[in-house]
């Protein structure tokens, strides 16, 4: 059977729609609150500003509140996001976004977010401003009534919006504290259109390209068995079923609609028509009611029986509801329905079933209604009163009430255009692995480590770049870090990976050594070929002199890098006269003015200079230093000038770190290999600062295992100069450490602007407030029931939102994972229960 529906929509201007009985209705998309599931204060501040705008709208009587899963715009995302991929990565940044963009549609077919669209009523009645005008849009209204009656169609006047703008204003102004935007033409007729393209995959330029109004209804709705109905478009097939919410606990508070229905792994769809009710015909009915309830009370007390709870609790509910009354509370007469859709009746059903077992749960009547399914469908359409023949199905609330739904919130995290890292986690207990974790929520999360730097990128809460990753061994911080560095690297980025474990090169050439792998995954293979490893061992002569401040440094920086350097070692050894300081700075100078002048020299030639001295004290720290060189890590910064050094010219850079010895900050009795090392720090340190801060180029660099350079005071003070150079040279530094207590730094409040915090037994409290969470007993347990393969994630918007890191693809696998499985790993998965 084929249902013939009327659109109740005749005309739109901006982001109001005329109807055909002459009410305006104003539409209004509410930018999502973020809120932690957990963050219950957050929650208590959010409903009390709902309710408060709600009140502000009585006047008006009728609004209604949507919150769709919205298309999003993947295939779209990508798309445009190929622009920022590197010339050298092009061909397999693209395959990595089309992979990203046709594994999650063929897991999910529509990915989705969700959005809140707000609709309030303007009518006639609201706009007359004197008598004269009263009338004569009574009579014109008696007009268009009997020209309506003999099959006429009035002619509505073209600029007949005009009358309406200024409520609309008003109504705007009321809600300003939702930050509520106005839906722009495109939006509104798309969202109108949207509503007969349910779970239909298409691209929203299609859909806007004609916004003709007679294009909305461009469906055909087909009734296929009872409670379901079937939409059939040009872009494809879907089905259907609303389900209209009906009983609920008496106890209102804590009934997080808005919230709960977010948390599914699949797409619903909430509709809620609601009015503002006339009071003055309650009393009646409240005295009826009171004596019924008062009667079967008095009858049960009478005859020694127990009292019924739902006879308790209604009785209670209406002397509160008689109270409110008295106290001219504003009161709330809504429907709500949640409309599930498929792209077949056998998924269709199964949906269904899972949401009617969700509601059965929480003690919440949820309705199939499968007669009043066509109905229904008509009557939840945009424009549309609250319908008599829904009140079956209707409730009965304060502004207050109404606020419980927890409306205009959700869970979202990242960024929104990036690269696919996993997906947000809102279920408050345990999962059993990562990937049931994964699987559990539709809620994606995209990354894209340079958006910090960007200036006017809308709701970003920080100007701040930098990032951090926490987290004790084995929980997934440098699975995570490996995953980010893999995928930022096919972006137009220069990047630094410092890895202190020596464990990238091995493990990556061993990957592609595979044939099978080669085979499969050629680009995958030439972008990790084309990374510039470098090893700073001083075992190989070949790396000799690739720190040397003179040869990788501009003139002012390895003027006082070089000079530090020698003090340093010196100050190790003896007091340091004046006459020996100022050798020191001239013989760096020489050879500086020398290499600028085309020679090729190096560090070495400074020691060089110090041994020809005609100053004896001089020559014999010319010795001393060449002999504590000869044959030390201290090589790495030494040479003649004929050595390459650290490149700068290099897009992607892995930097190994060999026998780096450092001593715990504090600690004065040291030898003299940590001496060494420590000397080294700043050559090194010097490096990493000018390769962020070098030319305008987007650069990134990422620590990983920093606690090893955090623990002295020369590697404190690599990182916080790095983290010091920033936003204004467009660079970003990832630091990958153990302790939340790494970001922490008394002389510098330079922080961290993204926080992905991995579990630590021993930290939990200190990861709390590290993220800006109370420190409750429901949040610790929270915390408790992170699995390894998540983590908390605070990023530039200020969501915070425990996440499930997930990659999605077979060509990056491999790298993240180093340890390959054993007969013994096999058995026992074999095993669990």
């Amino acid at each position: 059977m084929v249902k013939r529906l009327e659109y109740p929509i005749a005309k739109t201007d901006g982001n109001m729609a005329l109807r055909k009985d002459g009410v305006v209705t104003a539409f209004y998309r509410v930018p999502n609150t973020p809120i932690t599931i957990t963050d219950t204060d957050k929650k208590k501040k959010h409903k009390i500003t709902v309710s408060q705008v709600v009140k502000k709208l009585a006047k008006y009587k009728y609004f209604e509140v949507s919150l769709i899963p919205r298309d999003y715009l993947l295939e779209e995302k990508m798309r445009d996001f190929s622009d920022d991929l590197a010339d050298d990565s092009k061909v397999l940044g693209e395959q990595t976004l089309n992979r990203t963009v046709g594994l999650l549609t063929k897991e999910m077919e529509i990915p989705y977010e969700y959005e809140w669209i707000v609709g309030i009523n303007i009518e006639k009645t609201i706009v007359k401003n004197n008598l004269t005008e009263a009338v004569t849009n009574q009579l014109s209204e008696i007009a268009e009534n009997i020209a309506g009656f003999l099959g006429f169609e009035v002619e509505t006047l073209e600029n007949w919006y005009e009358d309406y703008q200024e409520i609309e204003s008003i109504i705007y102004r009321l809600l300003s504290p939702l930050k509520a935007k106005r839906l722009t033409d495109e939006e509104l007729f798309y969202y109108q259109r949207y509503q007969f393209l349910t779970y239909i995959p298409h691209l929203r330029e299609d859909v806007i390209a004609n916004r003709a109004l007679e294009n909305v209804t461009d469906t055909v709705i087909t009734v296929v068995e009872e409670g379901i109905l079937k939409l059939s478009s040009i872009y494809g097939t879907s089905y259907l079923s609303i389900l209209p919410i009906g009983r609920y606990s008496t106890i209102f508070n804590g009934f997080h609609l808005g919230e709960l229905l977010q948390r599914l792994s699949f797409p619903v769809w909430l509709k809620m028509k609601a009015e503002f009710i006339d009071k003055s015909g309650l009393n009646g009915q409240m005295g009826r009611s009171n004596n019924r309830y008062r009667n079967i009370m008095n009858e049960a007390a009478s005859t020694d029986t127990v009292q019924q709870d739902d006879i308790l609790m209604g009785a209670y509910s209406l002397k509160d509801l008689m109270k409110k009354v008295g106290n001219k509370e504003e009161l709330i007469r809504f429907g709500a329905y949640v409309t599930v859709a498929a792209s077949n009746i056998k998924q269709l059903k199964q949906r269904r079933q899972s949401l009617l077992s969700y509601f059965q749960d929480m003690s919440v009547s949820l309705h199939e209604a499968g007669h009043d399914t066509p109905y229904l469908f008509q009557s939840l359409l945009y424009g549309q009163d609250l319908q008599v023949t829904t009140r079956k199905w209707n409730h009965l609330v304060t502004c207050k009430g109404f606020a419980e739904l927890m409306l205009f919130t959700n869970t979202r995290s990242g960024n929104r255009i990036g690269w696919y890292i996993g997906r947000v986690d809102n279920r408050l207990t345990a999962w059993d692995n990562i990937d049931e974790a994964v699987q559990g929520s539709k809620n994606l999360v995209l990354f894209n480590a340079t958006v910090a730097n960007k200036e006017d990128i809308a709701g970003k809460v920080t100007k701040n770049p930098h990032l951090i990753i926490t987290g004790a061994t084995g929980n997934g911080k440098s699975y995570l870090a490996q995953l980010l560095f893999l995928l930022t690297s096919q972006q137009n980025v220069r990047i630094l990976y410092i890895d202190p474990k020596r464990e990238l090169r091995e493990h990556y050439q061993k990957v592609i050594s595979q044939p099978d792998f080669a085979r499969r995954f050629p680009e995958r293979k030439k972008q990790i070929e084309n990374i510039n490893f470098v090893t700073l061992d001083a075992t190989l002569e070949s790396n000799h002199g690739v720190l040397d401040p003179i040869v990788i440094l501009e003139k002012e920086n390895a003027q006082a890098t070089a000079k530090n350097m020698l003090l340093y070692l010196l100050r190790q050894a003896t007091q340091v006269e004046l006459t020996q300081t100022t050798s020191l700075t001239n013989a760096i100078t020489t050879v500086l003015e020398r290499r600028e002048a085309g020679e090729t020299v190096g560090f070495n030639h400074v020691i060089e200079l110090l041994c020809q001295d005609e100053d004896k004290k001089v020559v014999e720290v010319g010795e001393y230093f060449k002999a504590i060189i000869r044959n030390s890590i201290l090589e790495l910064a030494f040479s003649d000038g004929n050595v390459k050094g650290l490149s700068y010219d290099e897009r992607v850079t892995v930097l190994e770190i060999a026998d780096l010895s450092l001593p715990k900050d504090g600690v004065e009795d040291i030898s003299d290999h940590e001496a060494n090392s420590i000397c080294l720090m700043f050559a090194l340190g010097a490096f990493c600062k000018h390769f962020g801060e070098r030319n305008d180029d987007e650069t990134l660099e990422i620590f990983d295992e920093a606690w090893i350079l955090m623990q002295s005071s020369e590697g404190k003070a690599v990182i916080k100069s790095m983290r010091r150079v920033g936003r204004s040279k467009y660079n970003t530094l990832c630091l990958v450490t153990q302790s939340v207590h790494d970001a922490e730094n008394e002389e510098d409040s330079t922080g961290f602007g993204t926080i992905f915090a991995f579990y630590e037994k021993s930290e939990r409290k200190d990861i709390l407030k590290h993220v800006g969470l109370e420190v409750t007993e429901k949040n610790l347990e929270w915390l408790d029931n992170m699995i390894s393969g998540q983590c908390l994630y605070y990023d530039v918007y200020g969501n915070l939102n425990m996440i499930s890191v997930h990659n999605l693809f077979e060509d990056i696998d491999p790298f993240l994972k180093p340890m390959k499985q054993t007969t013994s790993s096999v058995l026992e998965n074999k095993y669990a229960s």
